[in-house]
């Protein structure tokens, strides 16, 4: 990874957002690049906003920047670190940047509100993972960085396991000397748990060089078994990755990609499986 983007609405839920995604970069030696997006307020009586208050906006909104960047150089030396203040719905802008061809991560929070009040996070944090083509990470506002010592990937279907995917985790693995545990969780009887192993070997056999730990798991809830061994192994990160077609696929719909947001108990990596 060479270019993290962290979208910020200076909320103090999203500093976590902010510090988790600087010490990634610094730990793997990229860029950072902090993202303000900030809309016209509604106004009532057609009252005309004035080219000059939209700059005064704009030139506020990049001093908060610099002085979040100032902050992150005085713990991070040699961070390199670029601000960007865009006007426009941040849904768009956030996604617009994270699909960028120069980004190769973004780090969001899962809620936070801007200085007006205005909600940045949260079900635009969900629709930013549907829609992402480029790995999304999202932080919680009570969780604060700690080193990726073990990172724990959620998959269930070989076929879900991309050139892309194995490059992401790989890097990851490797800048922290993290433990990388594969993770499956099943529910009998309907999935028996020998093929659930069978399957769980065949991701294994994309990391052999990480010397990942296979695990299988029995719970009716998705979520919960996931939050369960990510509690019990004391997980830094967990990763999953959307699909069709098999069992993550439910997990992606509308309802269910808002409550791993909501409810995951660690930092949730989101990786596309790309090319």
């Amino acid at each position: 990874m060479k270019n993290i983007l962290i979208p910020t609405d200076f909320s103090k839920n999203s500093e976590f957002a902010v510090d988790f995604g600087a010490e990634i970069a610094h730990a793997m030696k990229a860029s950072v690049t902090l993202l303000h997006a900030y809309n016209i307020p509604v106004l009532v009586d057609e009252v005309v906003i004035e080219t000059t208050t939209i700059q005064n906006w704009d030139k506020e909104n990049k001093e908060l920047l610099r002085n979040m960047a100032r902050k992150l150089k005085n713990k991070h030396g040699d961070l390199e670190i670029h601000i960007d203040s865009v006007l426009g719905l941040a849904e768009d802008i956030i996604l617009g940047e994270a699909n960028a061809e120069e980004t190769d991560l973004t780090v969001i929070g899962s809620k936070g509100e801007g200085n007006a009040g205005d909600a940045i996070f949260g079900n635009v944090t969900t629709d930013i993972i549907r829609r992402a083509k480029k790995p999304v990470l999202i932080i919680r506002p009570d969780v604060a960085f700690k080193p990726l010592k073990k990172i724990v990937l959620a998959c269930h279907d070989d076929n879900m396991v991309s050139a892309n995917v194995i490059h992401v985790i790989t890097e990851l693995v490797n800048a922290f000397h993290a433990k990388l545990y594969i993770l499956s969780i099943i529910r009998e009887p309907v999935e028996p748990v020998s093929e659930a192993y069978t399957e769980a070997n065949k991701i294994k056999s994309h990391f052999e060089n990480l010397d990942p730990a296979v695990h299988v798991m029995k719970d009716e809830k998705i979520v919960h078994g996931i939050n369960e061994f990510a509690r019990e192994y004391e997980a830094d990160l967990v990763i999953m990755l959307p699909g069709k077609h098999n069992l993550f696929e439910r997990m992606f719909t509308e309802i269910h990609t808002a409550h791993m947001v909501k409810d995951s108990v660690k930092p949730l990596l989101v990786i596309p499986q790309g090319n």
